[in-house]
């Protein structure tokens, strides 16, 4: 029934174009679409009939067309079953010529009026019939193809021809939509938009002998609005505003131009179209497009089901951490064993009732016995146990031997503990880890895909060769990831420059990977302070320093500063510091909480080594959207913080990584604030400083981080070498 409507108020509409006055080429052109595309002819008939009987000037030609073809069409359809499109051109073009006699009757000339409109139907019926398949289509998320694109805008081409006669006062409603659409168009499809613009420009001209500035105002506007089509509506419409000036909106109340009235009404409808309807059509018209759209939403859907795996692998994980843990008491056991010592030599007594009347007592005297014993003192036999029993010596070494097996054995079970203790520890930490890993998968703010998409297009018009762009949230803080083909030297500050501009905040870079010909760079929202290092180091001897520094940035305003000193010197205790300071960032950076990435750099150290060798650790992680520090130090000398010409010690005992396994570090926390300065140095440094390495901090009273480094380095070099130095400043700003 909606389609019966569609095309009786179609047919009306298009009558109104008329070819000398009287002929009606385009309603027949729509009932030959109709029937070409399978839709039901029935009310674009009764639509010609009655468009027929109500013009001026009667036109047999179009209604008899109509009926005529109407009529054998359904005839053929009920005795062969079926009429295809080529059956129904074929009925159609024998309809038209055998009407065409009727123009005879109105003058020779009209016969040449009658051949032009009948071509004129012809090819309008092609080209309606392709948008009435496309239309039975739209649904379905088929793109539309740019011959589909181009017979569309016929089409649109001949509605608005159709209703060029709606005017009042000046305005113009074919004129408006002109530019309502035409804006439209170029907003979706930039300069293919524009041809289709001036494509309706041209035949609404034509058709209406309309100024010529029509033309060239919106031929301007279009290629001006295609320029800028990718900076949004406001860019489109102000080039349709200063094109219209250019040729004269100034002009009021001018027929078939593009005067104030009518530029700004169609540009007023153009802007009330939803931005998501127009996003519609350019996912449908833009092959590039629609294929981004369509691996953005791939992407997504595989970062969904990646997430939700993850977590559920966490949740796993989290769920065994627990399952290694078997229970016990050690008093028990050590009860029971040391009693079943006693009752082996004691069952076999015929004292053995006697001695065991009172069992409590002699349970407490038996373990007194053990005790005493294990701790070299002299053993004394108390009641109720008979000190001239003959058994008694036996007594005590079997009591002795089994209150020592059970001491044994607790040790052996508080190890087996601790180990099952560690692996739970590890299974929730990497639970924890794989559902922050997830979360953050799925963590996106608004506006992510156009977000990449502007920053692609910025670095794409700056010459970059762009691989891919990718915005994500971890935490509260946003993340830019940019991976760039064969970027030029020093692109880091280019790359950052554009990015801040195309995202609107301030960026701060994390981390450069490179693979091959790529580079990758990722980026986050700036935090409230800065930080910054810079190292100094001398060599006692050798080639290599066994001291070894890094610098990891984790997303969420996280930064991590590291100094490892390795037993000894040279290339052997440069693989352990620098071993100490990578498994600390790896663990930083794989999201384990504080407590495990501490026992982990310990063990895992420790694991490596085949030799007895071990490393310091002299770590400070800050926040830097909160200031808070927390510095970590396995057998690290002390470090120290400048605060307004004020030099403060952080000290803190623990062992060196990879000594033993239970060793833990000191863990101290500060908040720091902007200008404060952190000072970490090596054993070479502290070592060389008689005086006292604060006092020689505070002695040099040196404004300049850079410089101040520099001064304690070579000031501590003056009392020698005798181990590798190195002096790492740390600036918060």
């Amino acid at each position: 029934m909606i389609a019966v409507i569609g095309g009786f108020l179609c047919a009306l509409i298009l009558s109104f174009v008329r070819v000398n006055g009287r002929l009606m080429p385009l309603p027949p052109g729509l009932l030959l679409g109709a029937g070409l595309a399978g839709a039901e002819p029935a009310g674009v008939v009764g639509g010609i009939v009655l468009a027929a009987c109500l013009g001026t000037a009667p036109d047999f030609y179009a209604p008899l067309v109509a009926l005529a073809y109407w009529t054998v069409t359904r005839v053929l359809t009920l005795t062969r079953g079926t009429c295809g499109p080529a059956a129904r051109l074929t009925v159609f073009l024998l309809c038209g010529a055998a009407a065409m006699p009727l123009h005879a009757l109105y003058g020779t000339k009209e016969v040449l009026y009658g051949l032009v409109s009948f071509v004129v139907t012809v090819l309008s019926g092609l080209c309606f019939a392709r948008v009435f398949r496309l239309t039975r289509t739209a649904g379905k998320q088929r793109p539309v193809s740019e011959t589909d694109q181009v017979f569309t805008a016929l089409s649109i081409g001949m509605l608005l021809i159709s209703i060029s006669d709606v005017t009042f006062s000046g305005w113009s409603l074919s004129v408006m939509l002109t530019v309502a659409l035409a804006a439209a168009a170029v907003h979706i499809r930039g300069f293919f938009g524009a041809a289709a613009g001036i494509l309706w420009t041209l035949m609404l001209t034509l058709y209406r002998s309309c100024d010529a500035t029509l033309i060239g105002s919106a031929a301007l506007g279009s290629l001006l609005g295609a320029a800028g089509s990718r900076r949004g509506k406001p860019i489109v419409a102000g080039a349709f505003v200063l094109s219209g000036l250019l040729f004269g909106t100034y002009r009021m109340r001018v027929p078939f131009s593009l005067d104030a009235q009518n530029l700004l009404c169609g540009l007023l409808l153009y802007l009330l179209i939803p931005r998501a309807w127009l996003d519609a059509a350019k996912l449908c018209t833009d092959e590039p497009a629609r294929l981004r759209k369509a691996a953005f939403e791939t992407v997504t859907r595989g970062e969904r089901r990646a997430s939700a795996e993850l977590e559920r692998m966490g949740k796993l994980l989290s769920g065994f951490s627990g399952t290694f843990r078997v229970p016990f008491e050690e008093e028990d056991a050590l009860v029971r064993w040391t009693i079943q010592g006693a009752l082996n030599v004691c069952g076999g007594c015929e004292r053995f009732k006697q001695c065991w009347k009172d069992g409590e007592a002699m349970r407490k005297a038996v373990i007194r016995l053990a005790a005493e014993a294990e701790e070299d003192r002299r053993v004394s036999p108390a009641e109720p146990i008979d000190a001239d029993c003959p058994h008694a010596s036996a007594l005590c070494a079997s009591v002795l031997l089994s209150y020592r097996q059970a001491l044994s054995r607790n040790a052996v079970c508080r190890r087996a503990d601790r180990q099952a203790e560690f692996v739970n520890r590890q299974f929730e930490g990497a639970g924890e880890a794989l559902c922050a890993g997830a979360a953050q998968m799925r963590s996106r703010f608004r506006g992510r895909e156009s977000g990449e998409k502007r920053i692609a297009d910025r670095l794409i018009s700056s010459g970059f060769s762009v691989g891919s762009v990718d915005l994500y949230a971890a935490g509260d803080t946003e993340i830019v990831s940019v991976s760039l083909r064969e970027p030029p030297l020093n692109a880091r500050n280019a790359v950052k420059r554009e990015a801040e501009r195309a995202c609107g905040f301030p960026l701060r870079n994390i981390r450069t990977t490179e693979d091959g010909d790529s580079v990758t760079f990722l980026f986050e929202r700036d935090a409230k302070l800065h930080a910054s290092a810079r190292v100094f180091r001398m060599r006692s001897d050798g080639a290599v320093s066994g001291d070894a520094t890094g610098e990891c940035r984790v997303p969420g305003g996280r930064v991590c500063f590291a100094l490892s000193d390795g037993m000894g010197r040279g290339g052997a205790a440069r693989t352990e510091s620098e071993s100490a300071i990578r498994l600390l960032f790896r663990l930083q950076r794989a999201g384990i909480r504080r407590e495990l990435i501490c026992e982990n750099v310990n063990r895992m150290l420790l694991a490596q080594n085949e030799s007895e060798t071990y490393a310091t650790l002299d770590a400070v992680s800050i926040d830097l959207n909160t200031g808070d520090a927390e510095f970590l130090k396995y057998g690290a000398p002390p470090c120290f913080l400048v605060r307004g010409g004020r030099v403060k010690s952080i000290e803190g005992e623990a062992l060196p990584c990879g000594i033993l396994a239970e060793a833990t570090p000191s863990v101290i926390r500060l908040r720091l604030r902007k200008d404060d300065r952190l000072i970490l140095c090596s054993d070479g440094v502290q070592d060389a400083l008689p005086e006292g390495t604060a006092h020689a901090i505070a002695a040099l009273n040196e404004p300049d981080p850079a410089e101040s480094g520099r001064r304690l380095l070579a000031h501590a070099a003056r009392n020698g070498i005798a181990d590798d130095m190195t002096v790492m400043v740390i600036r918060v700003a």
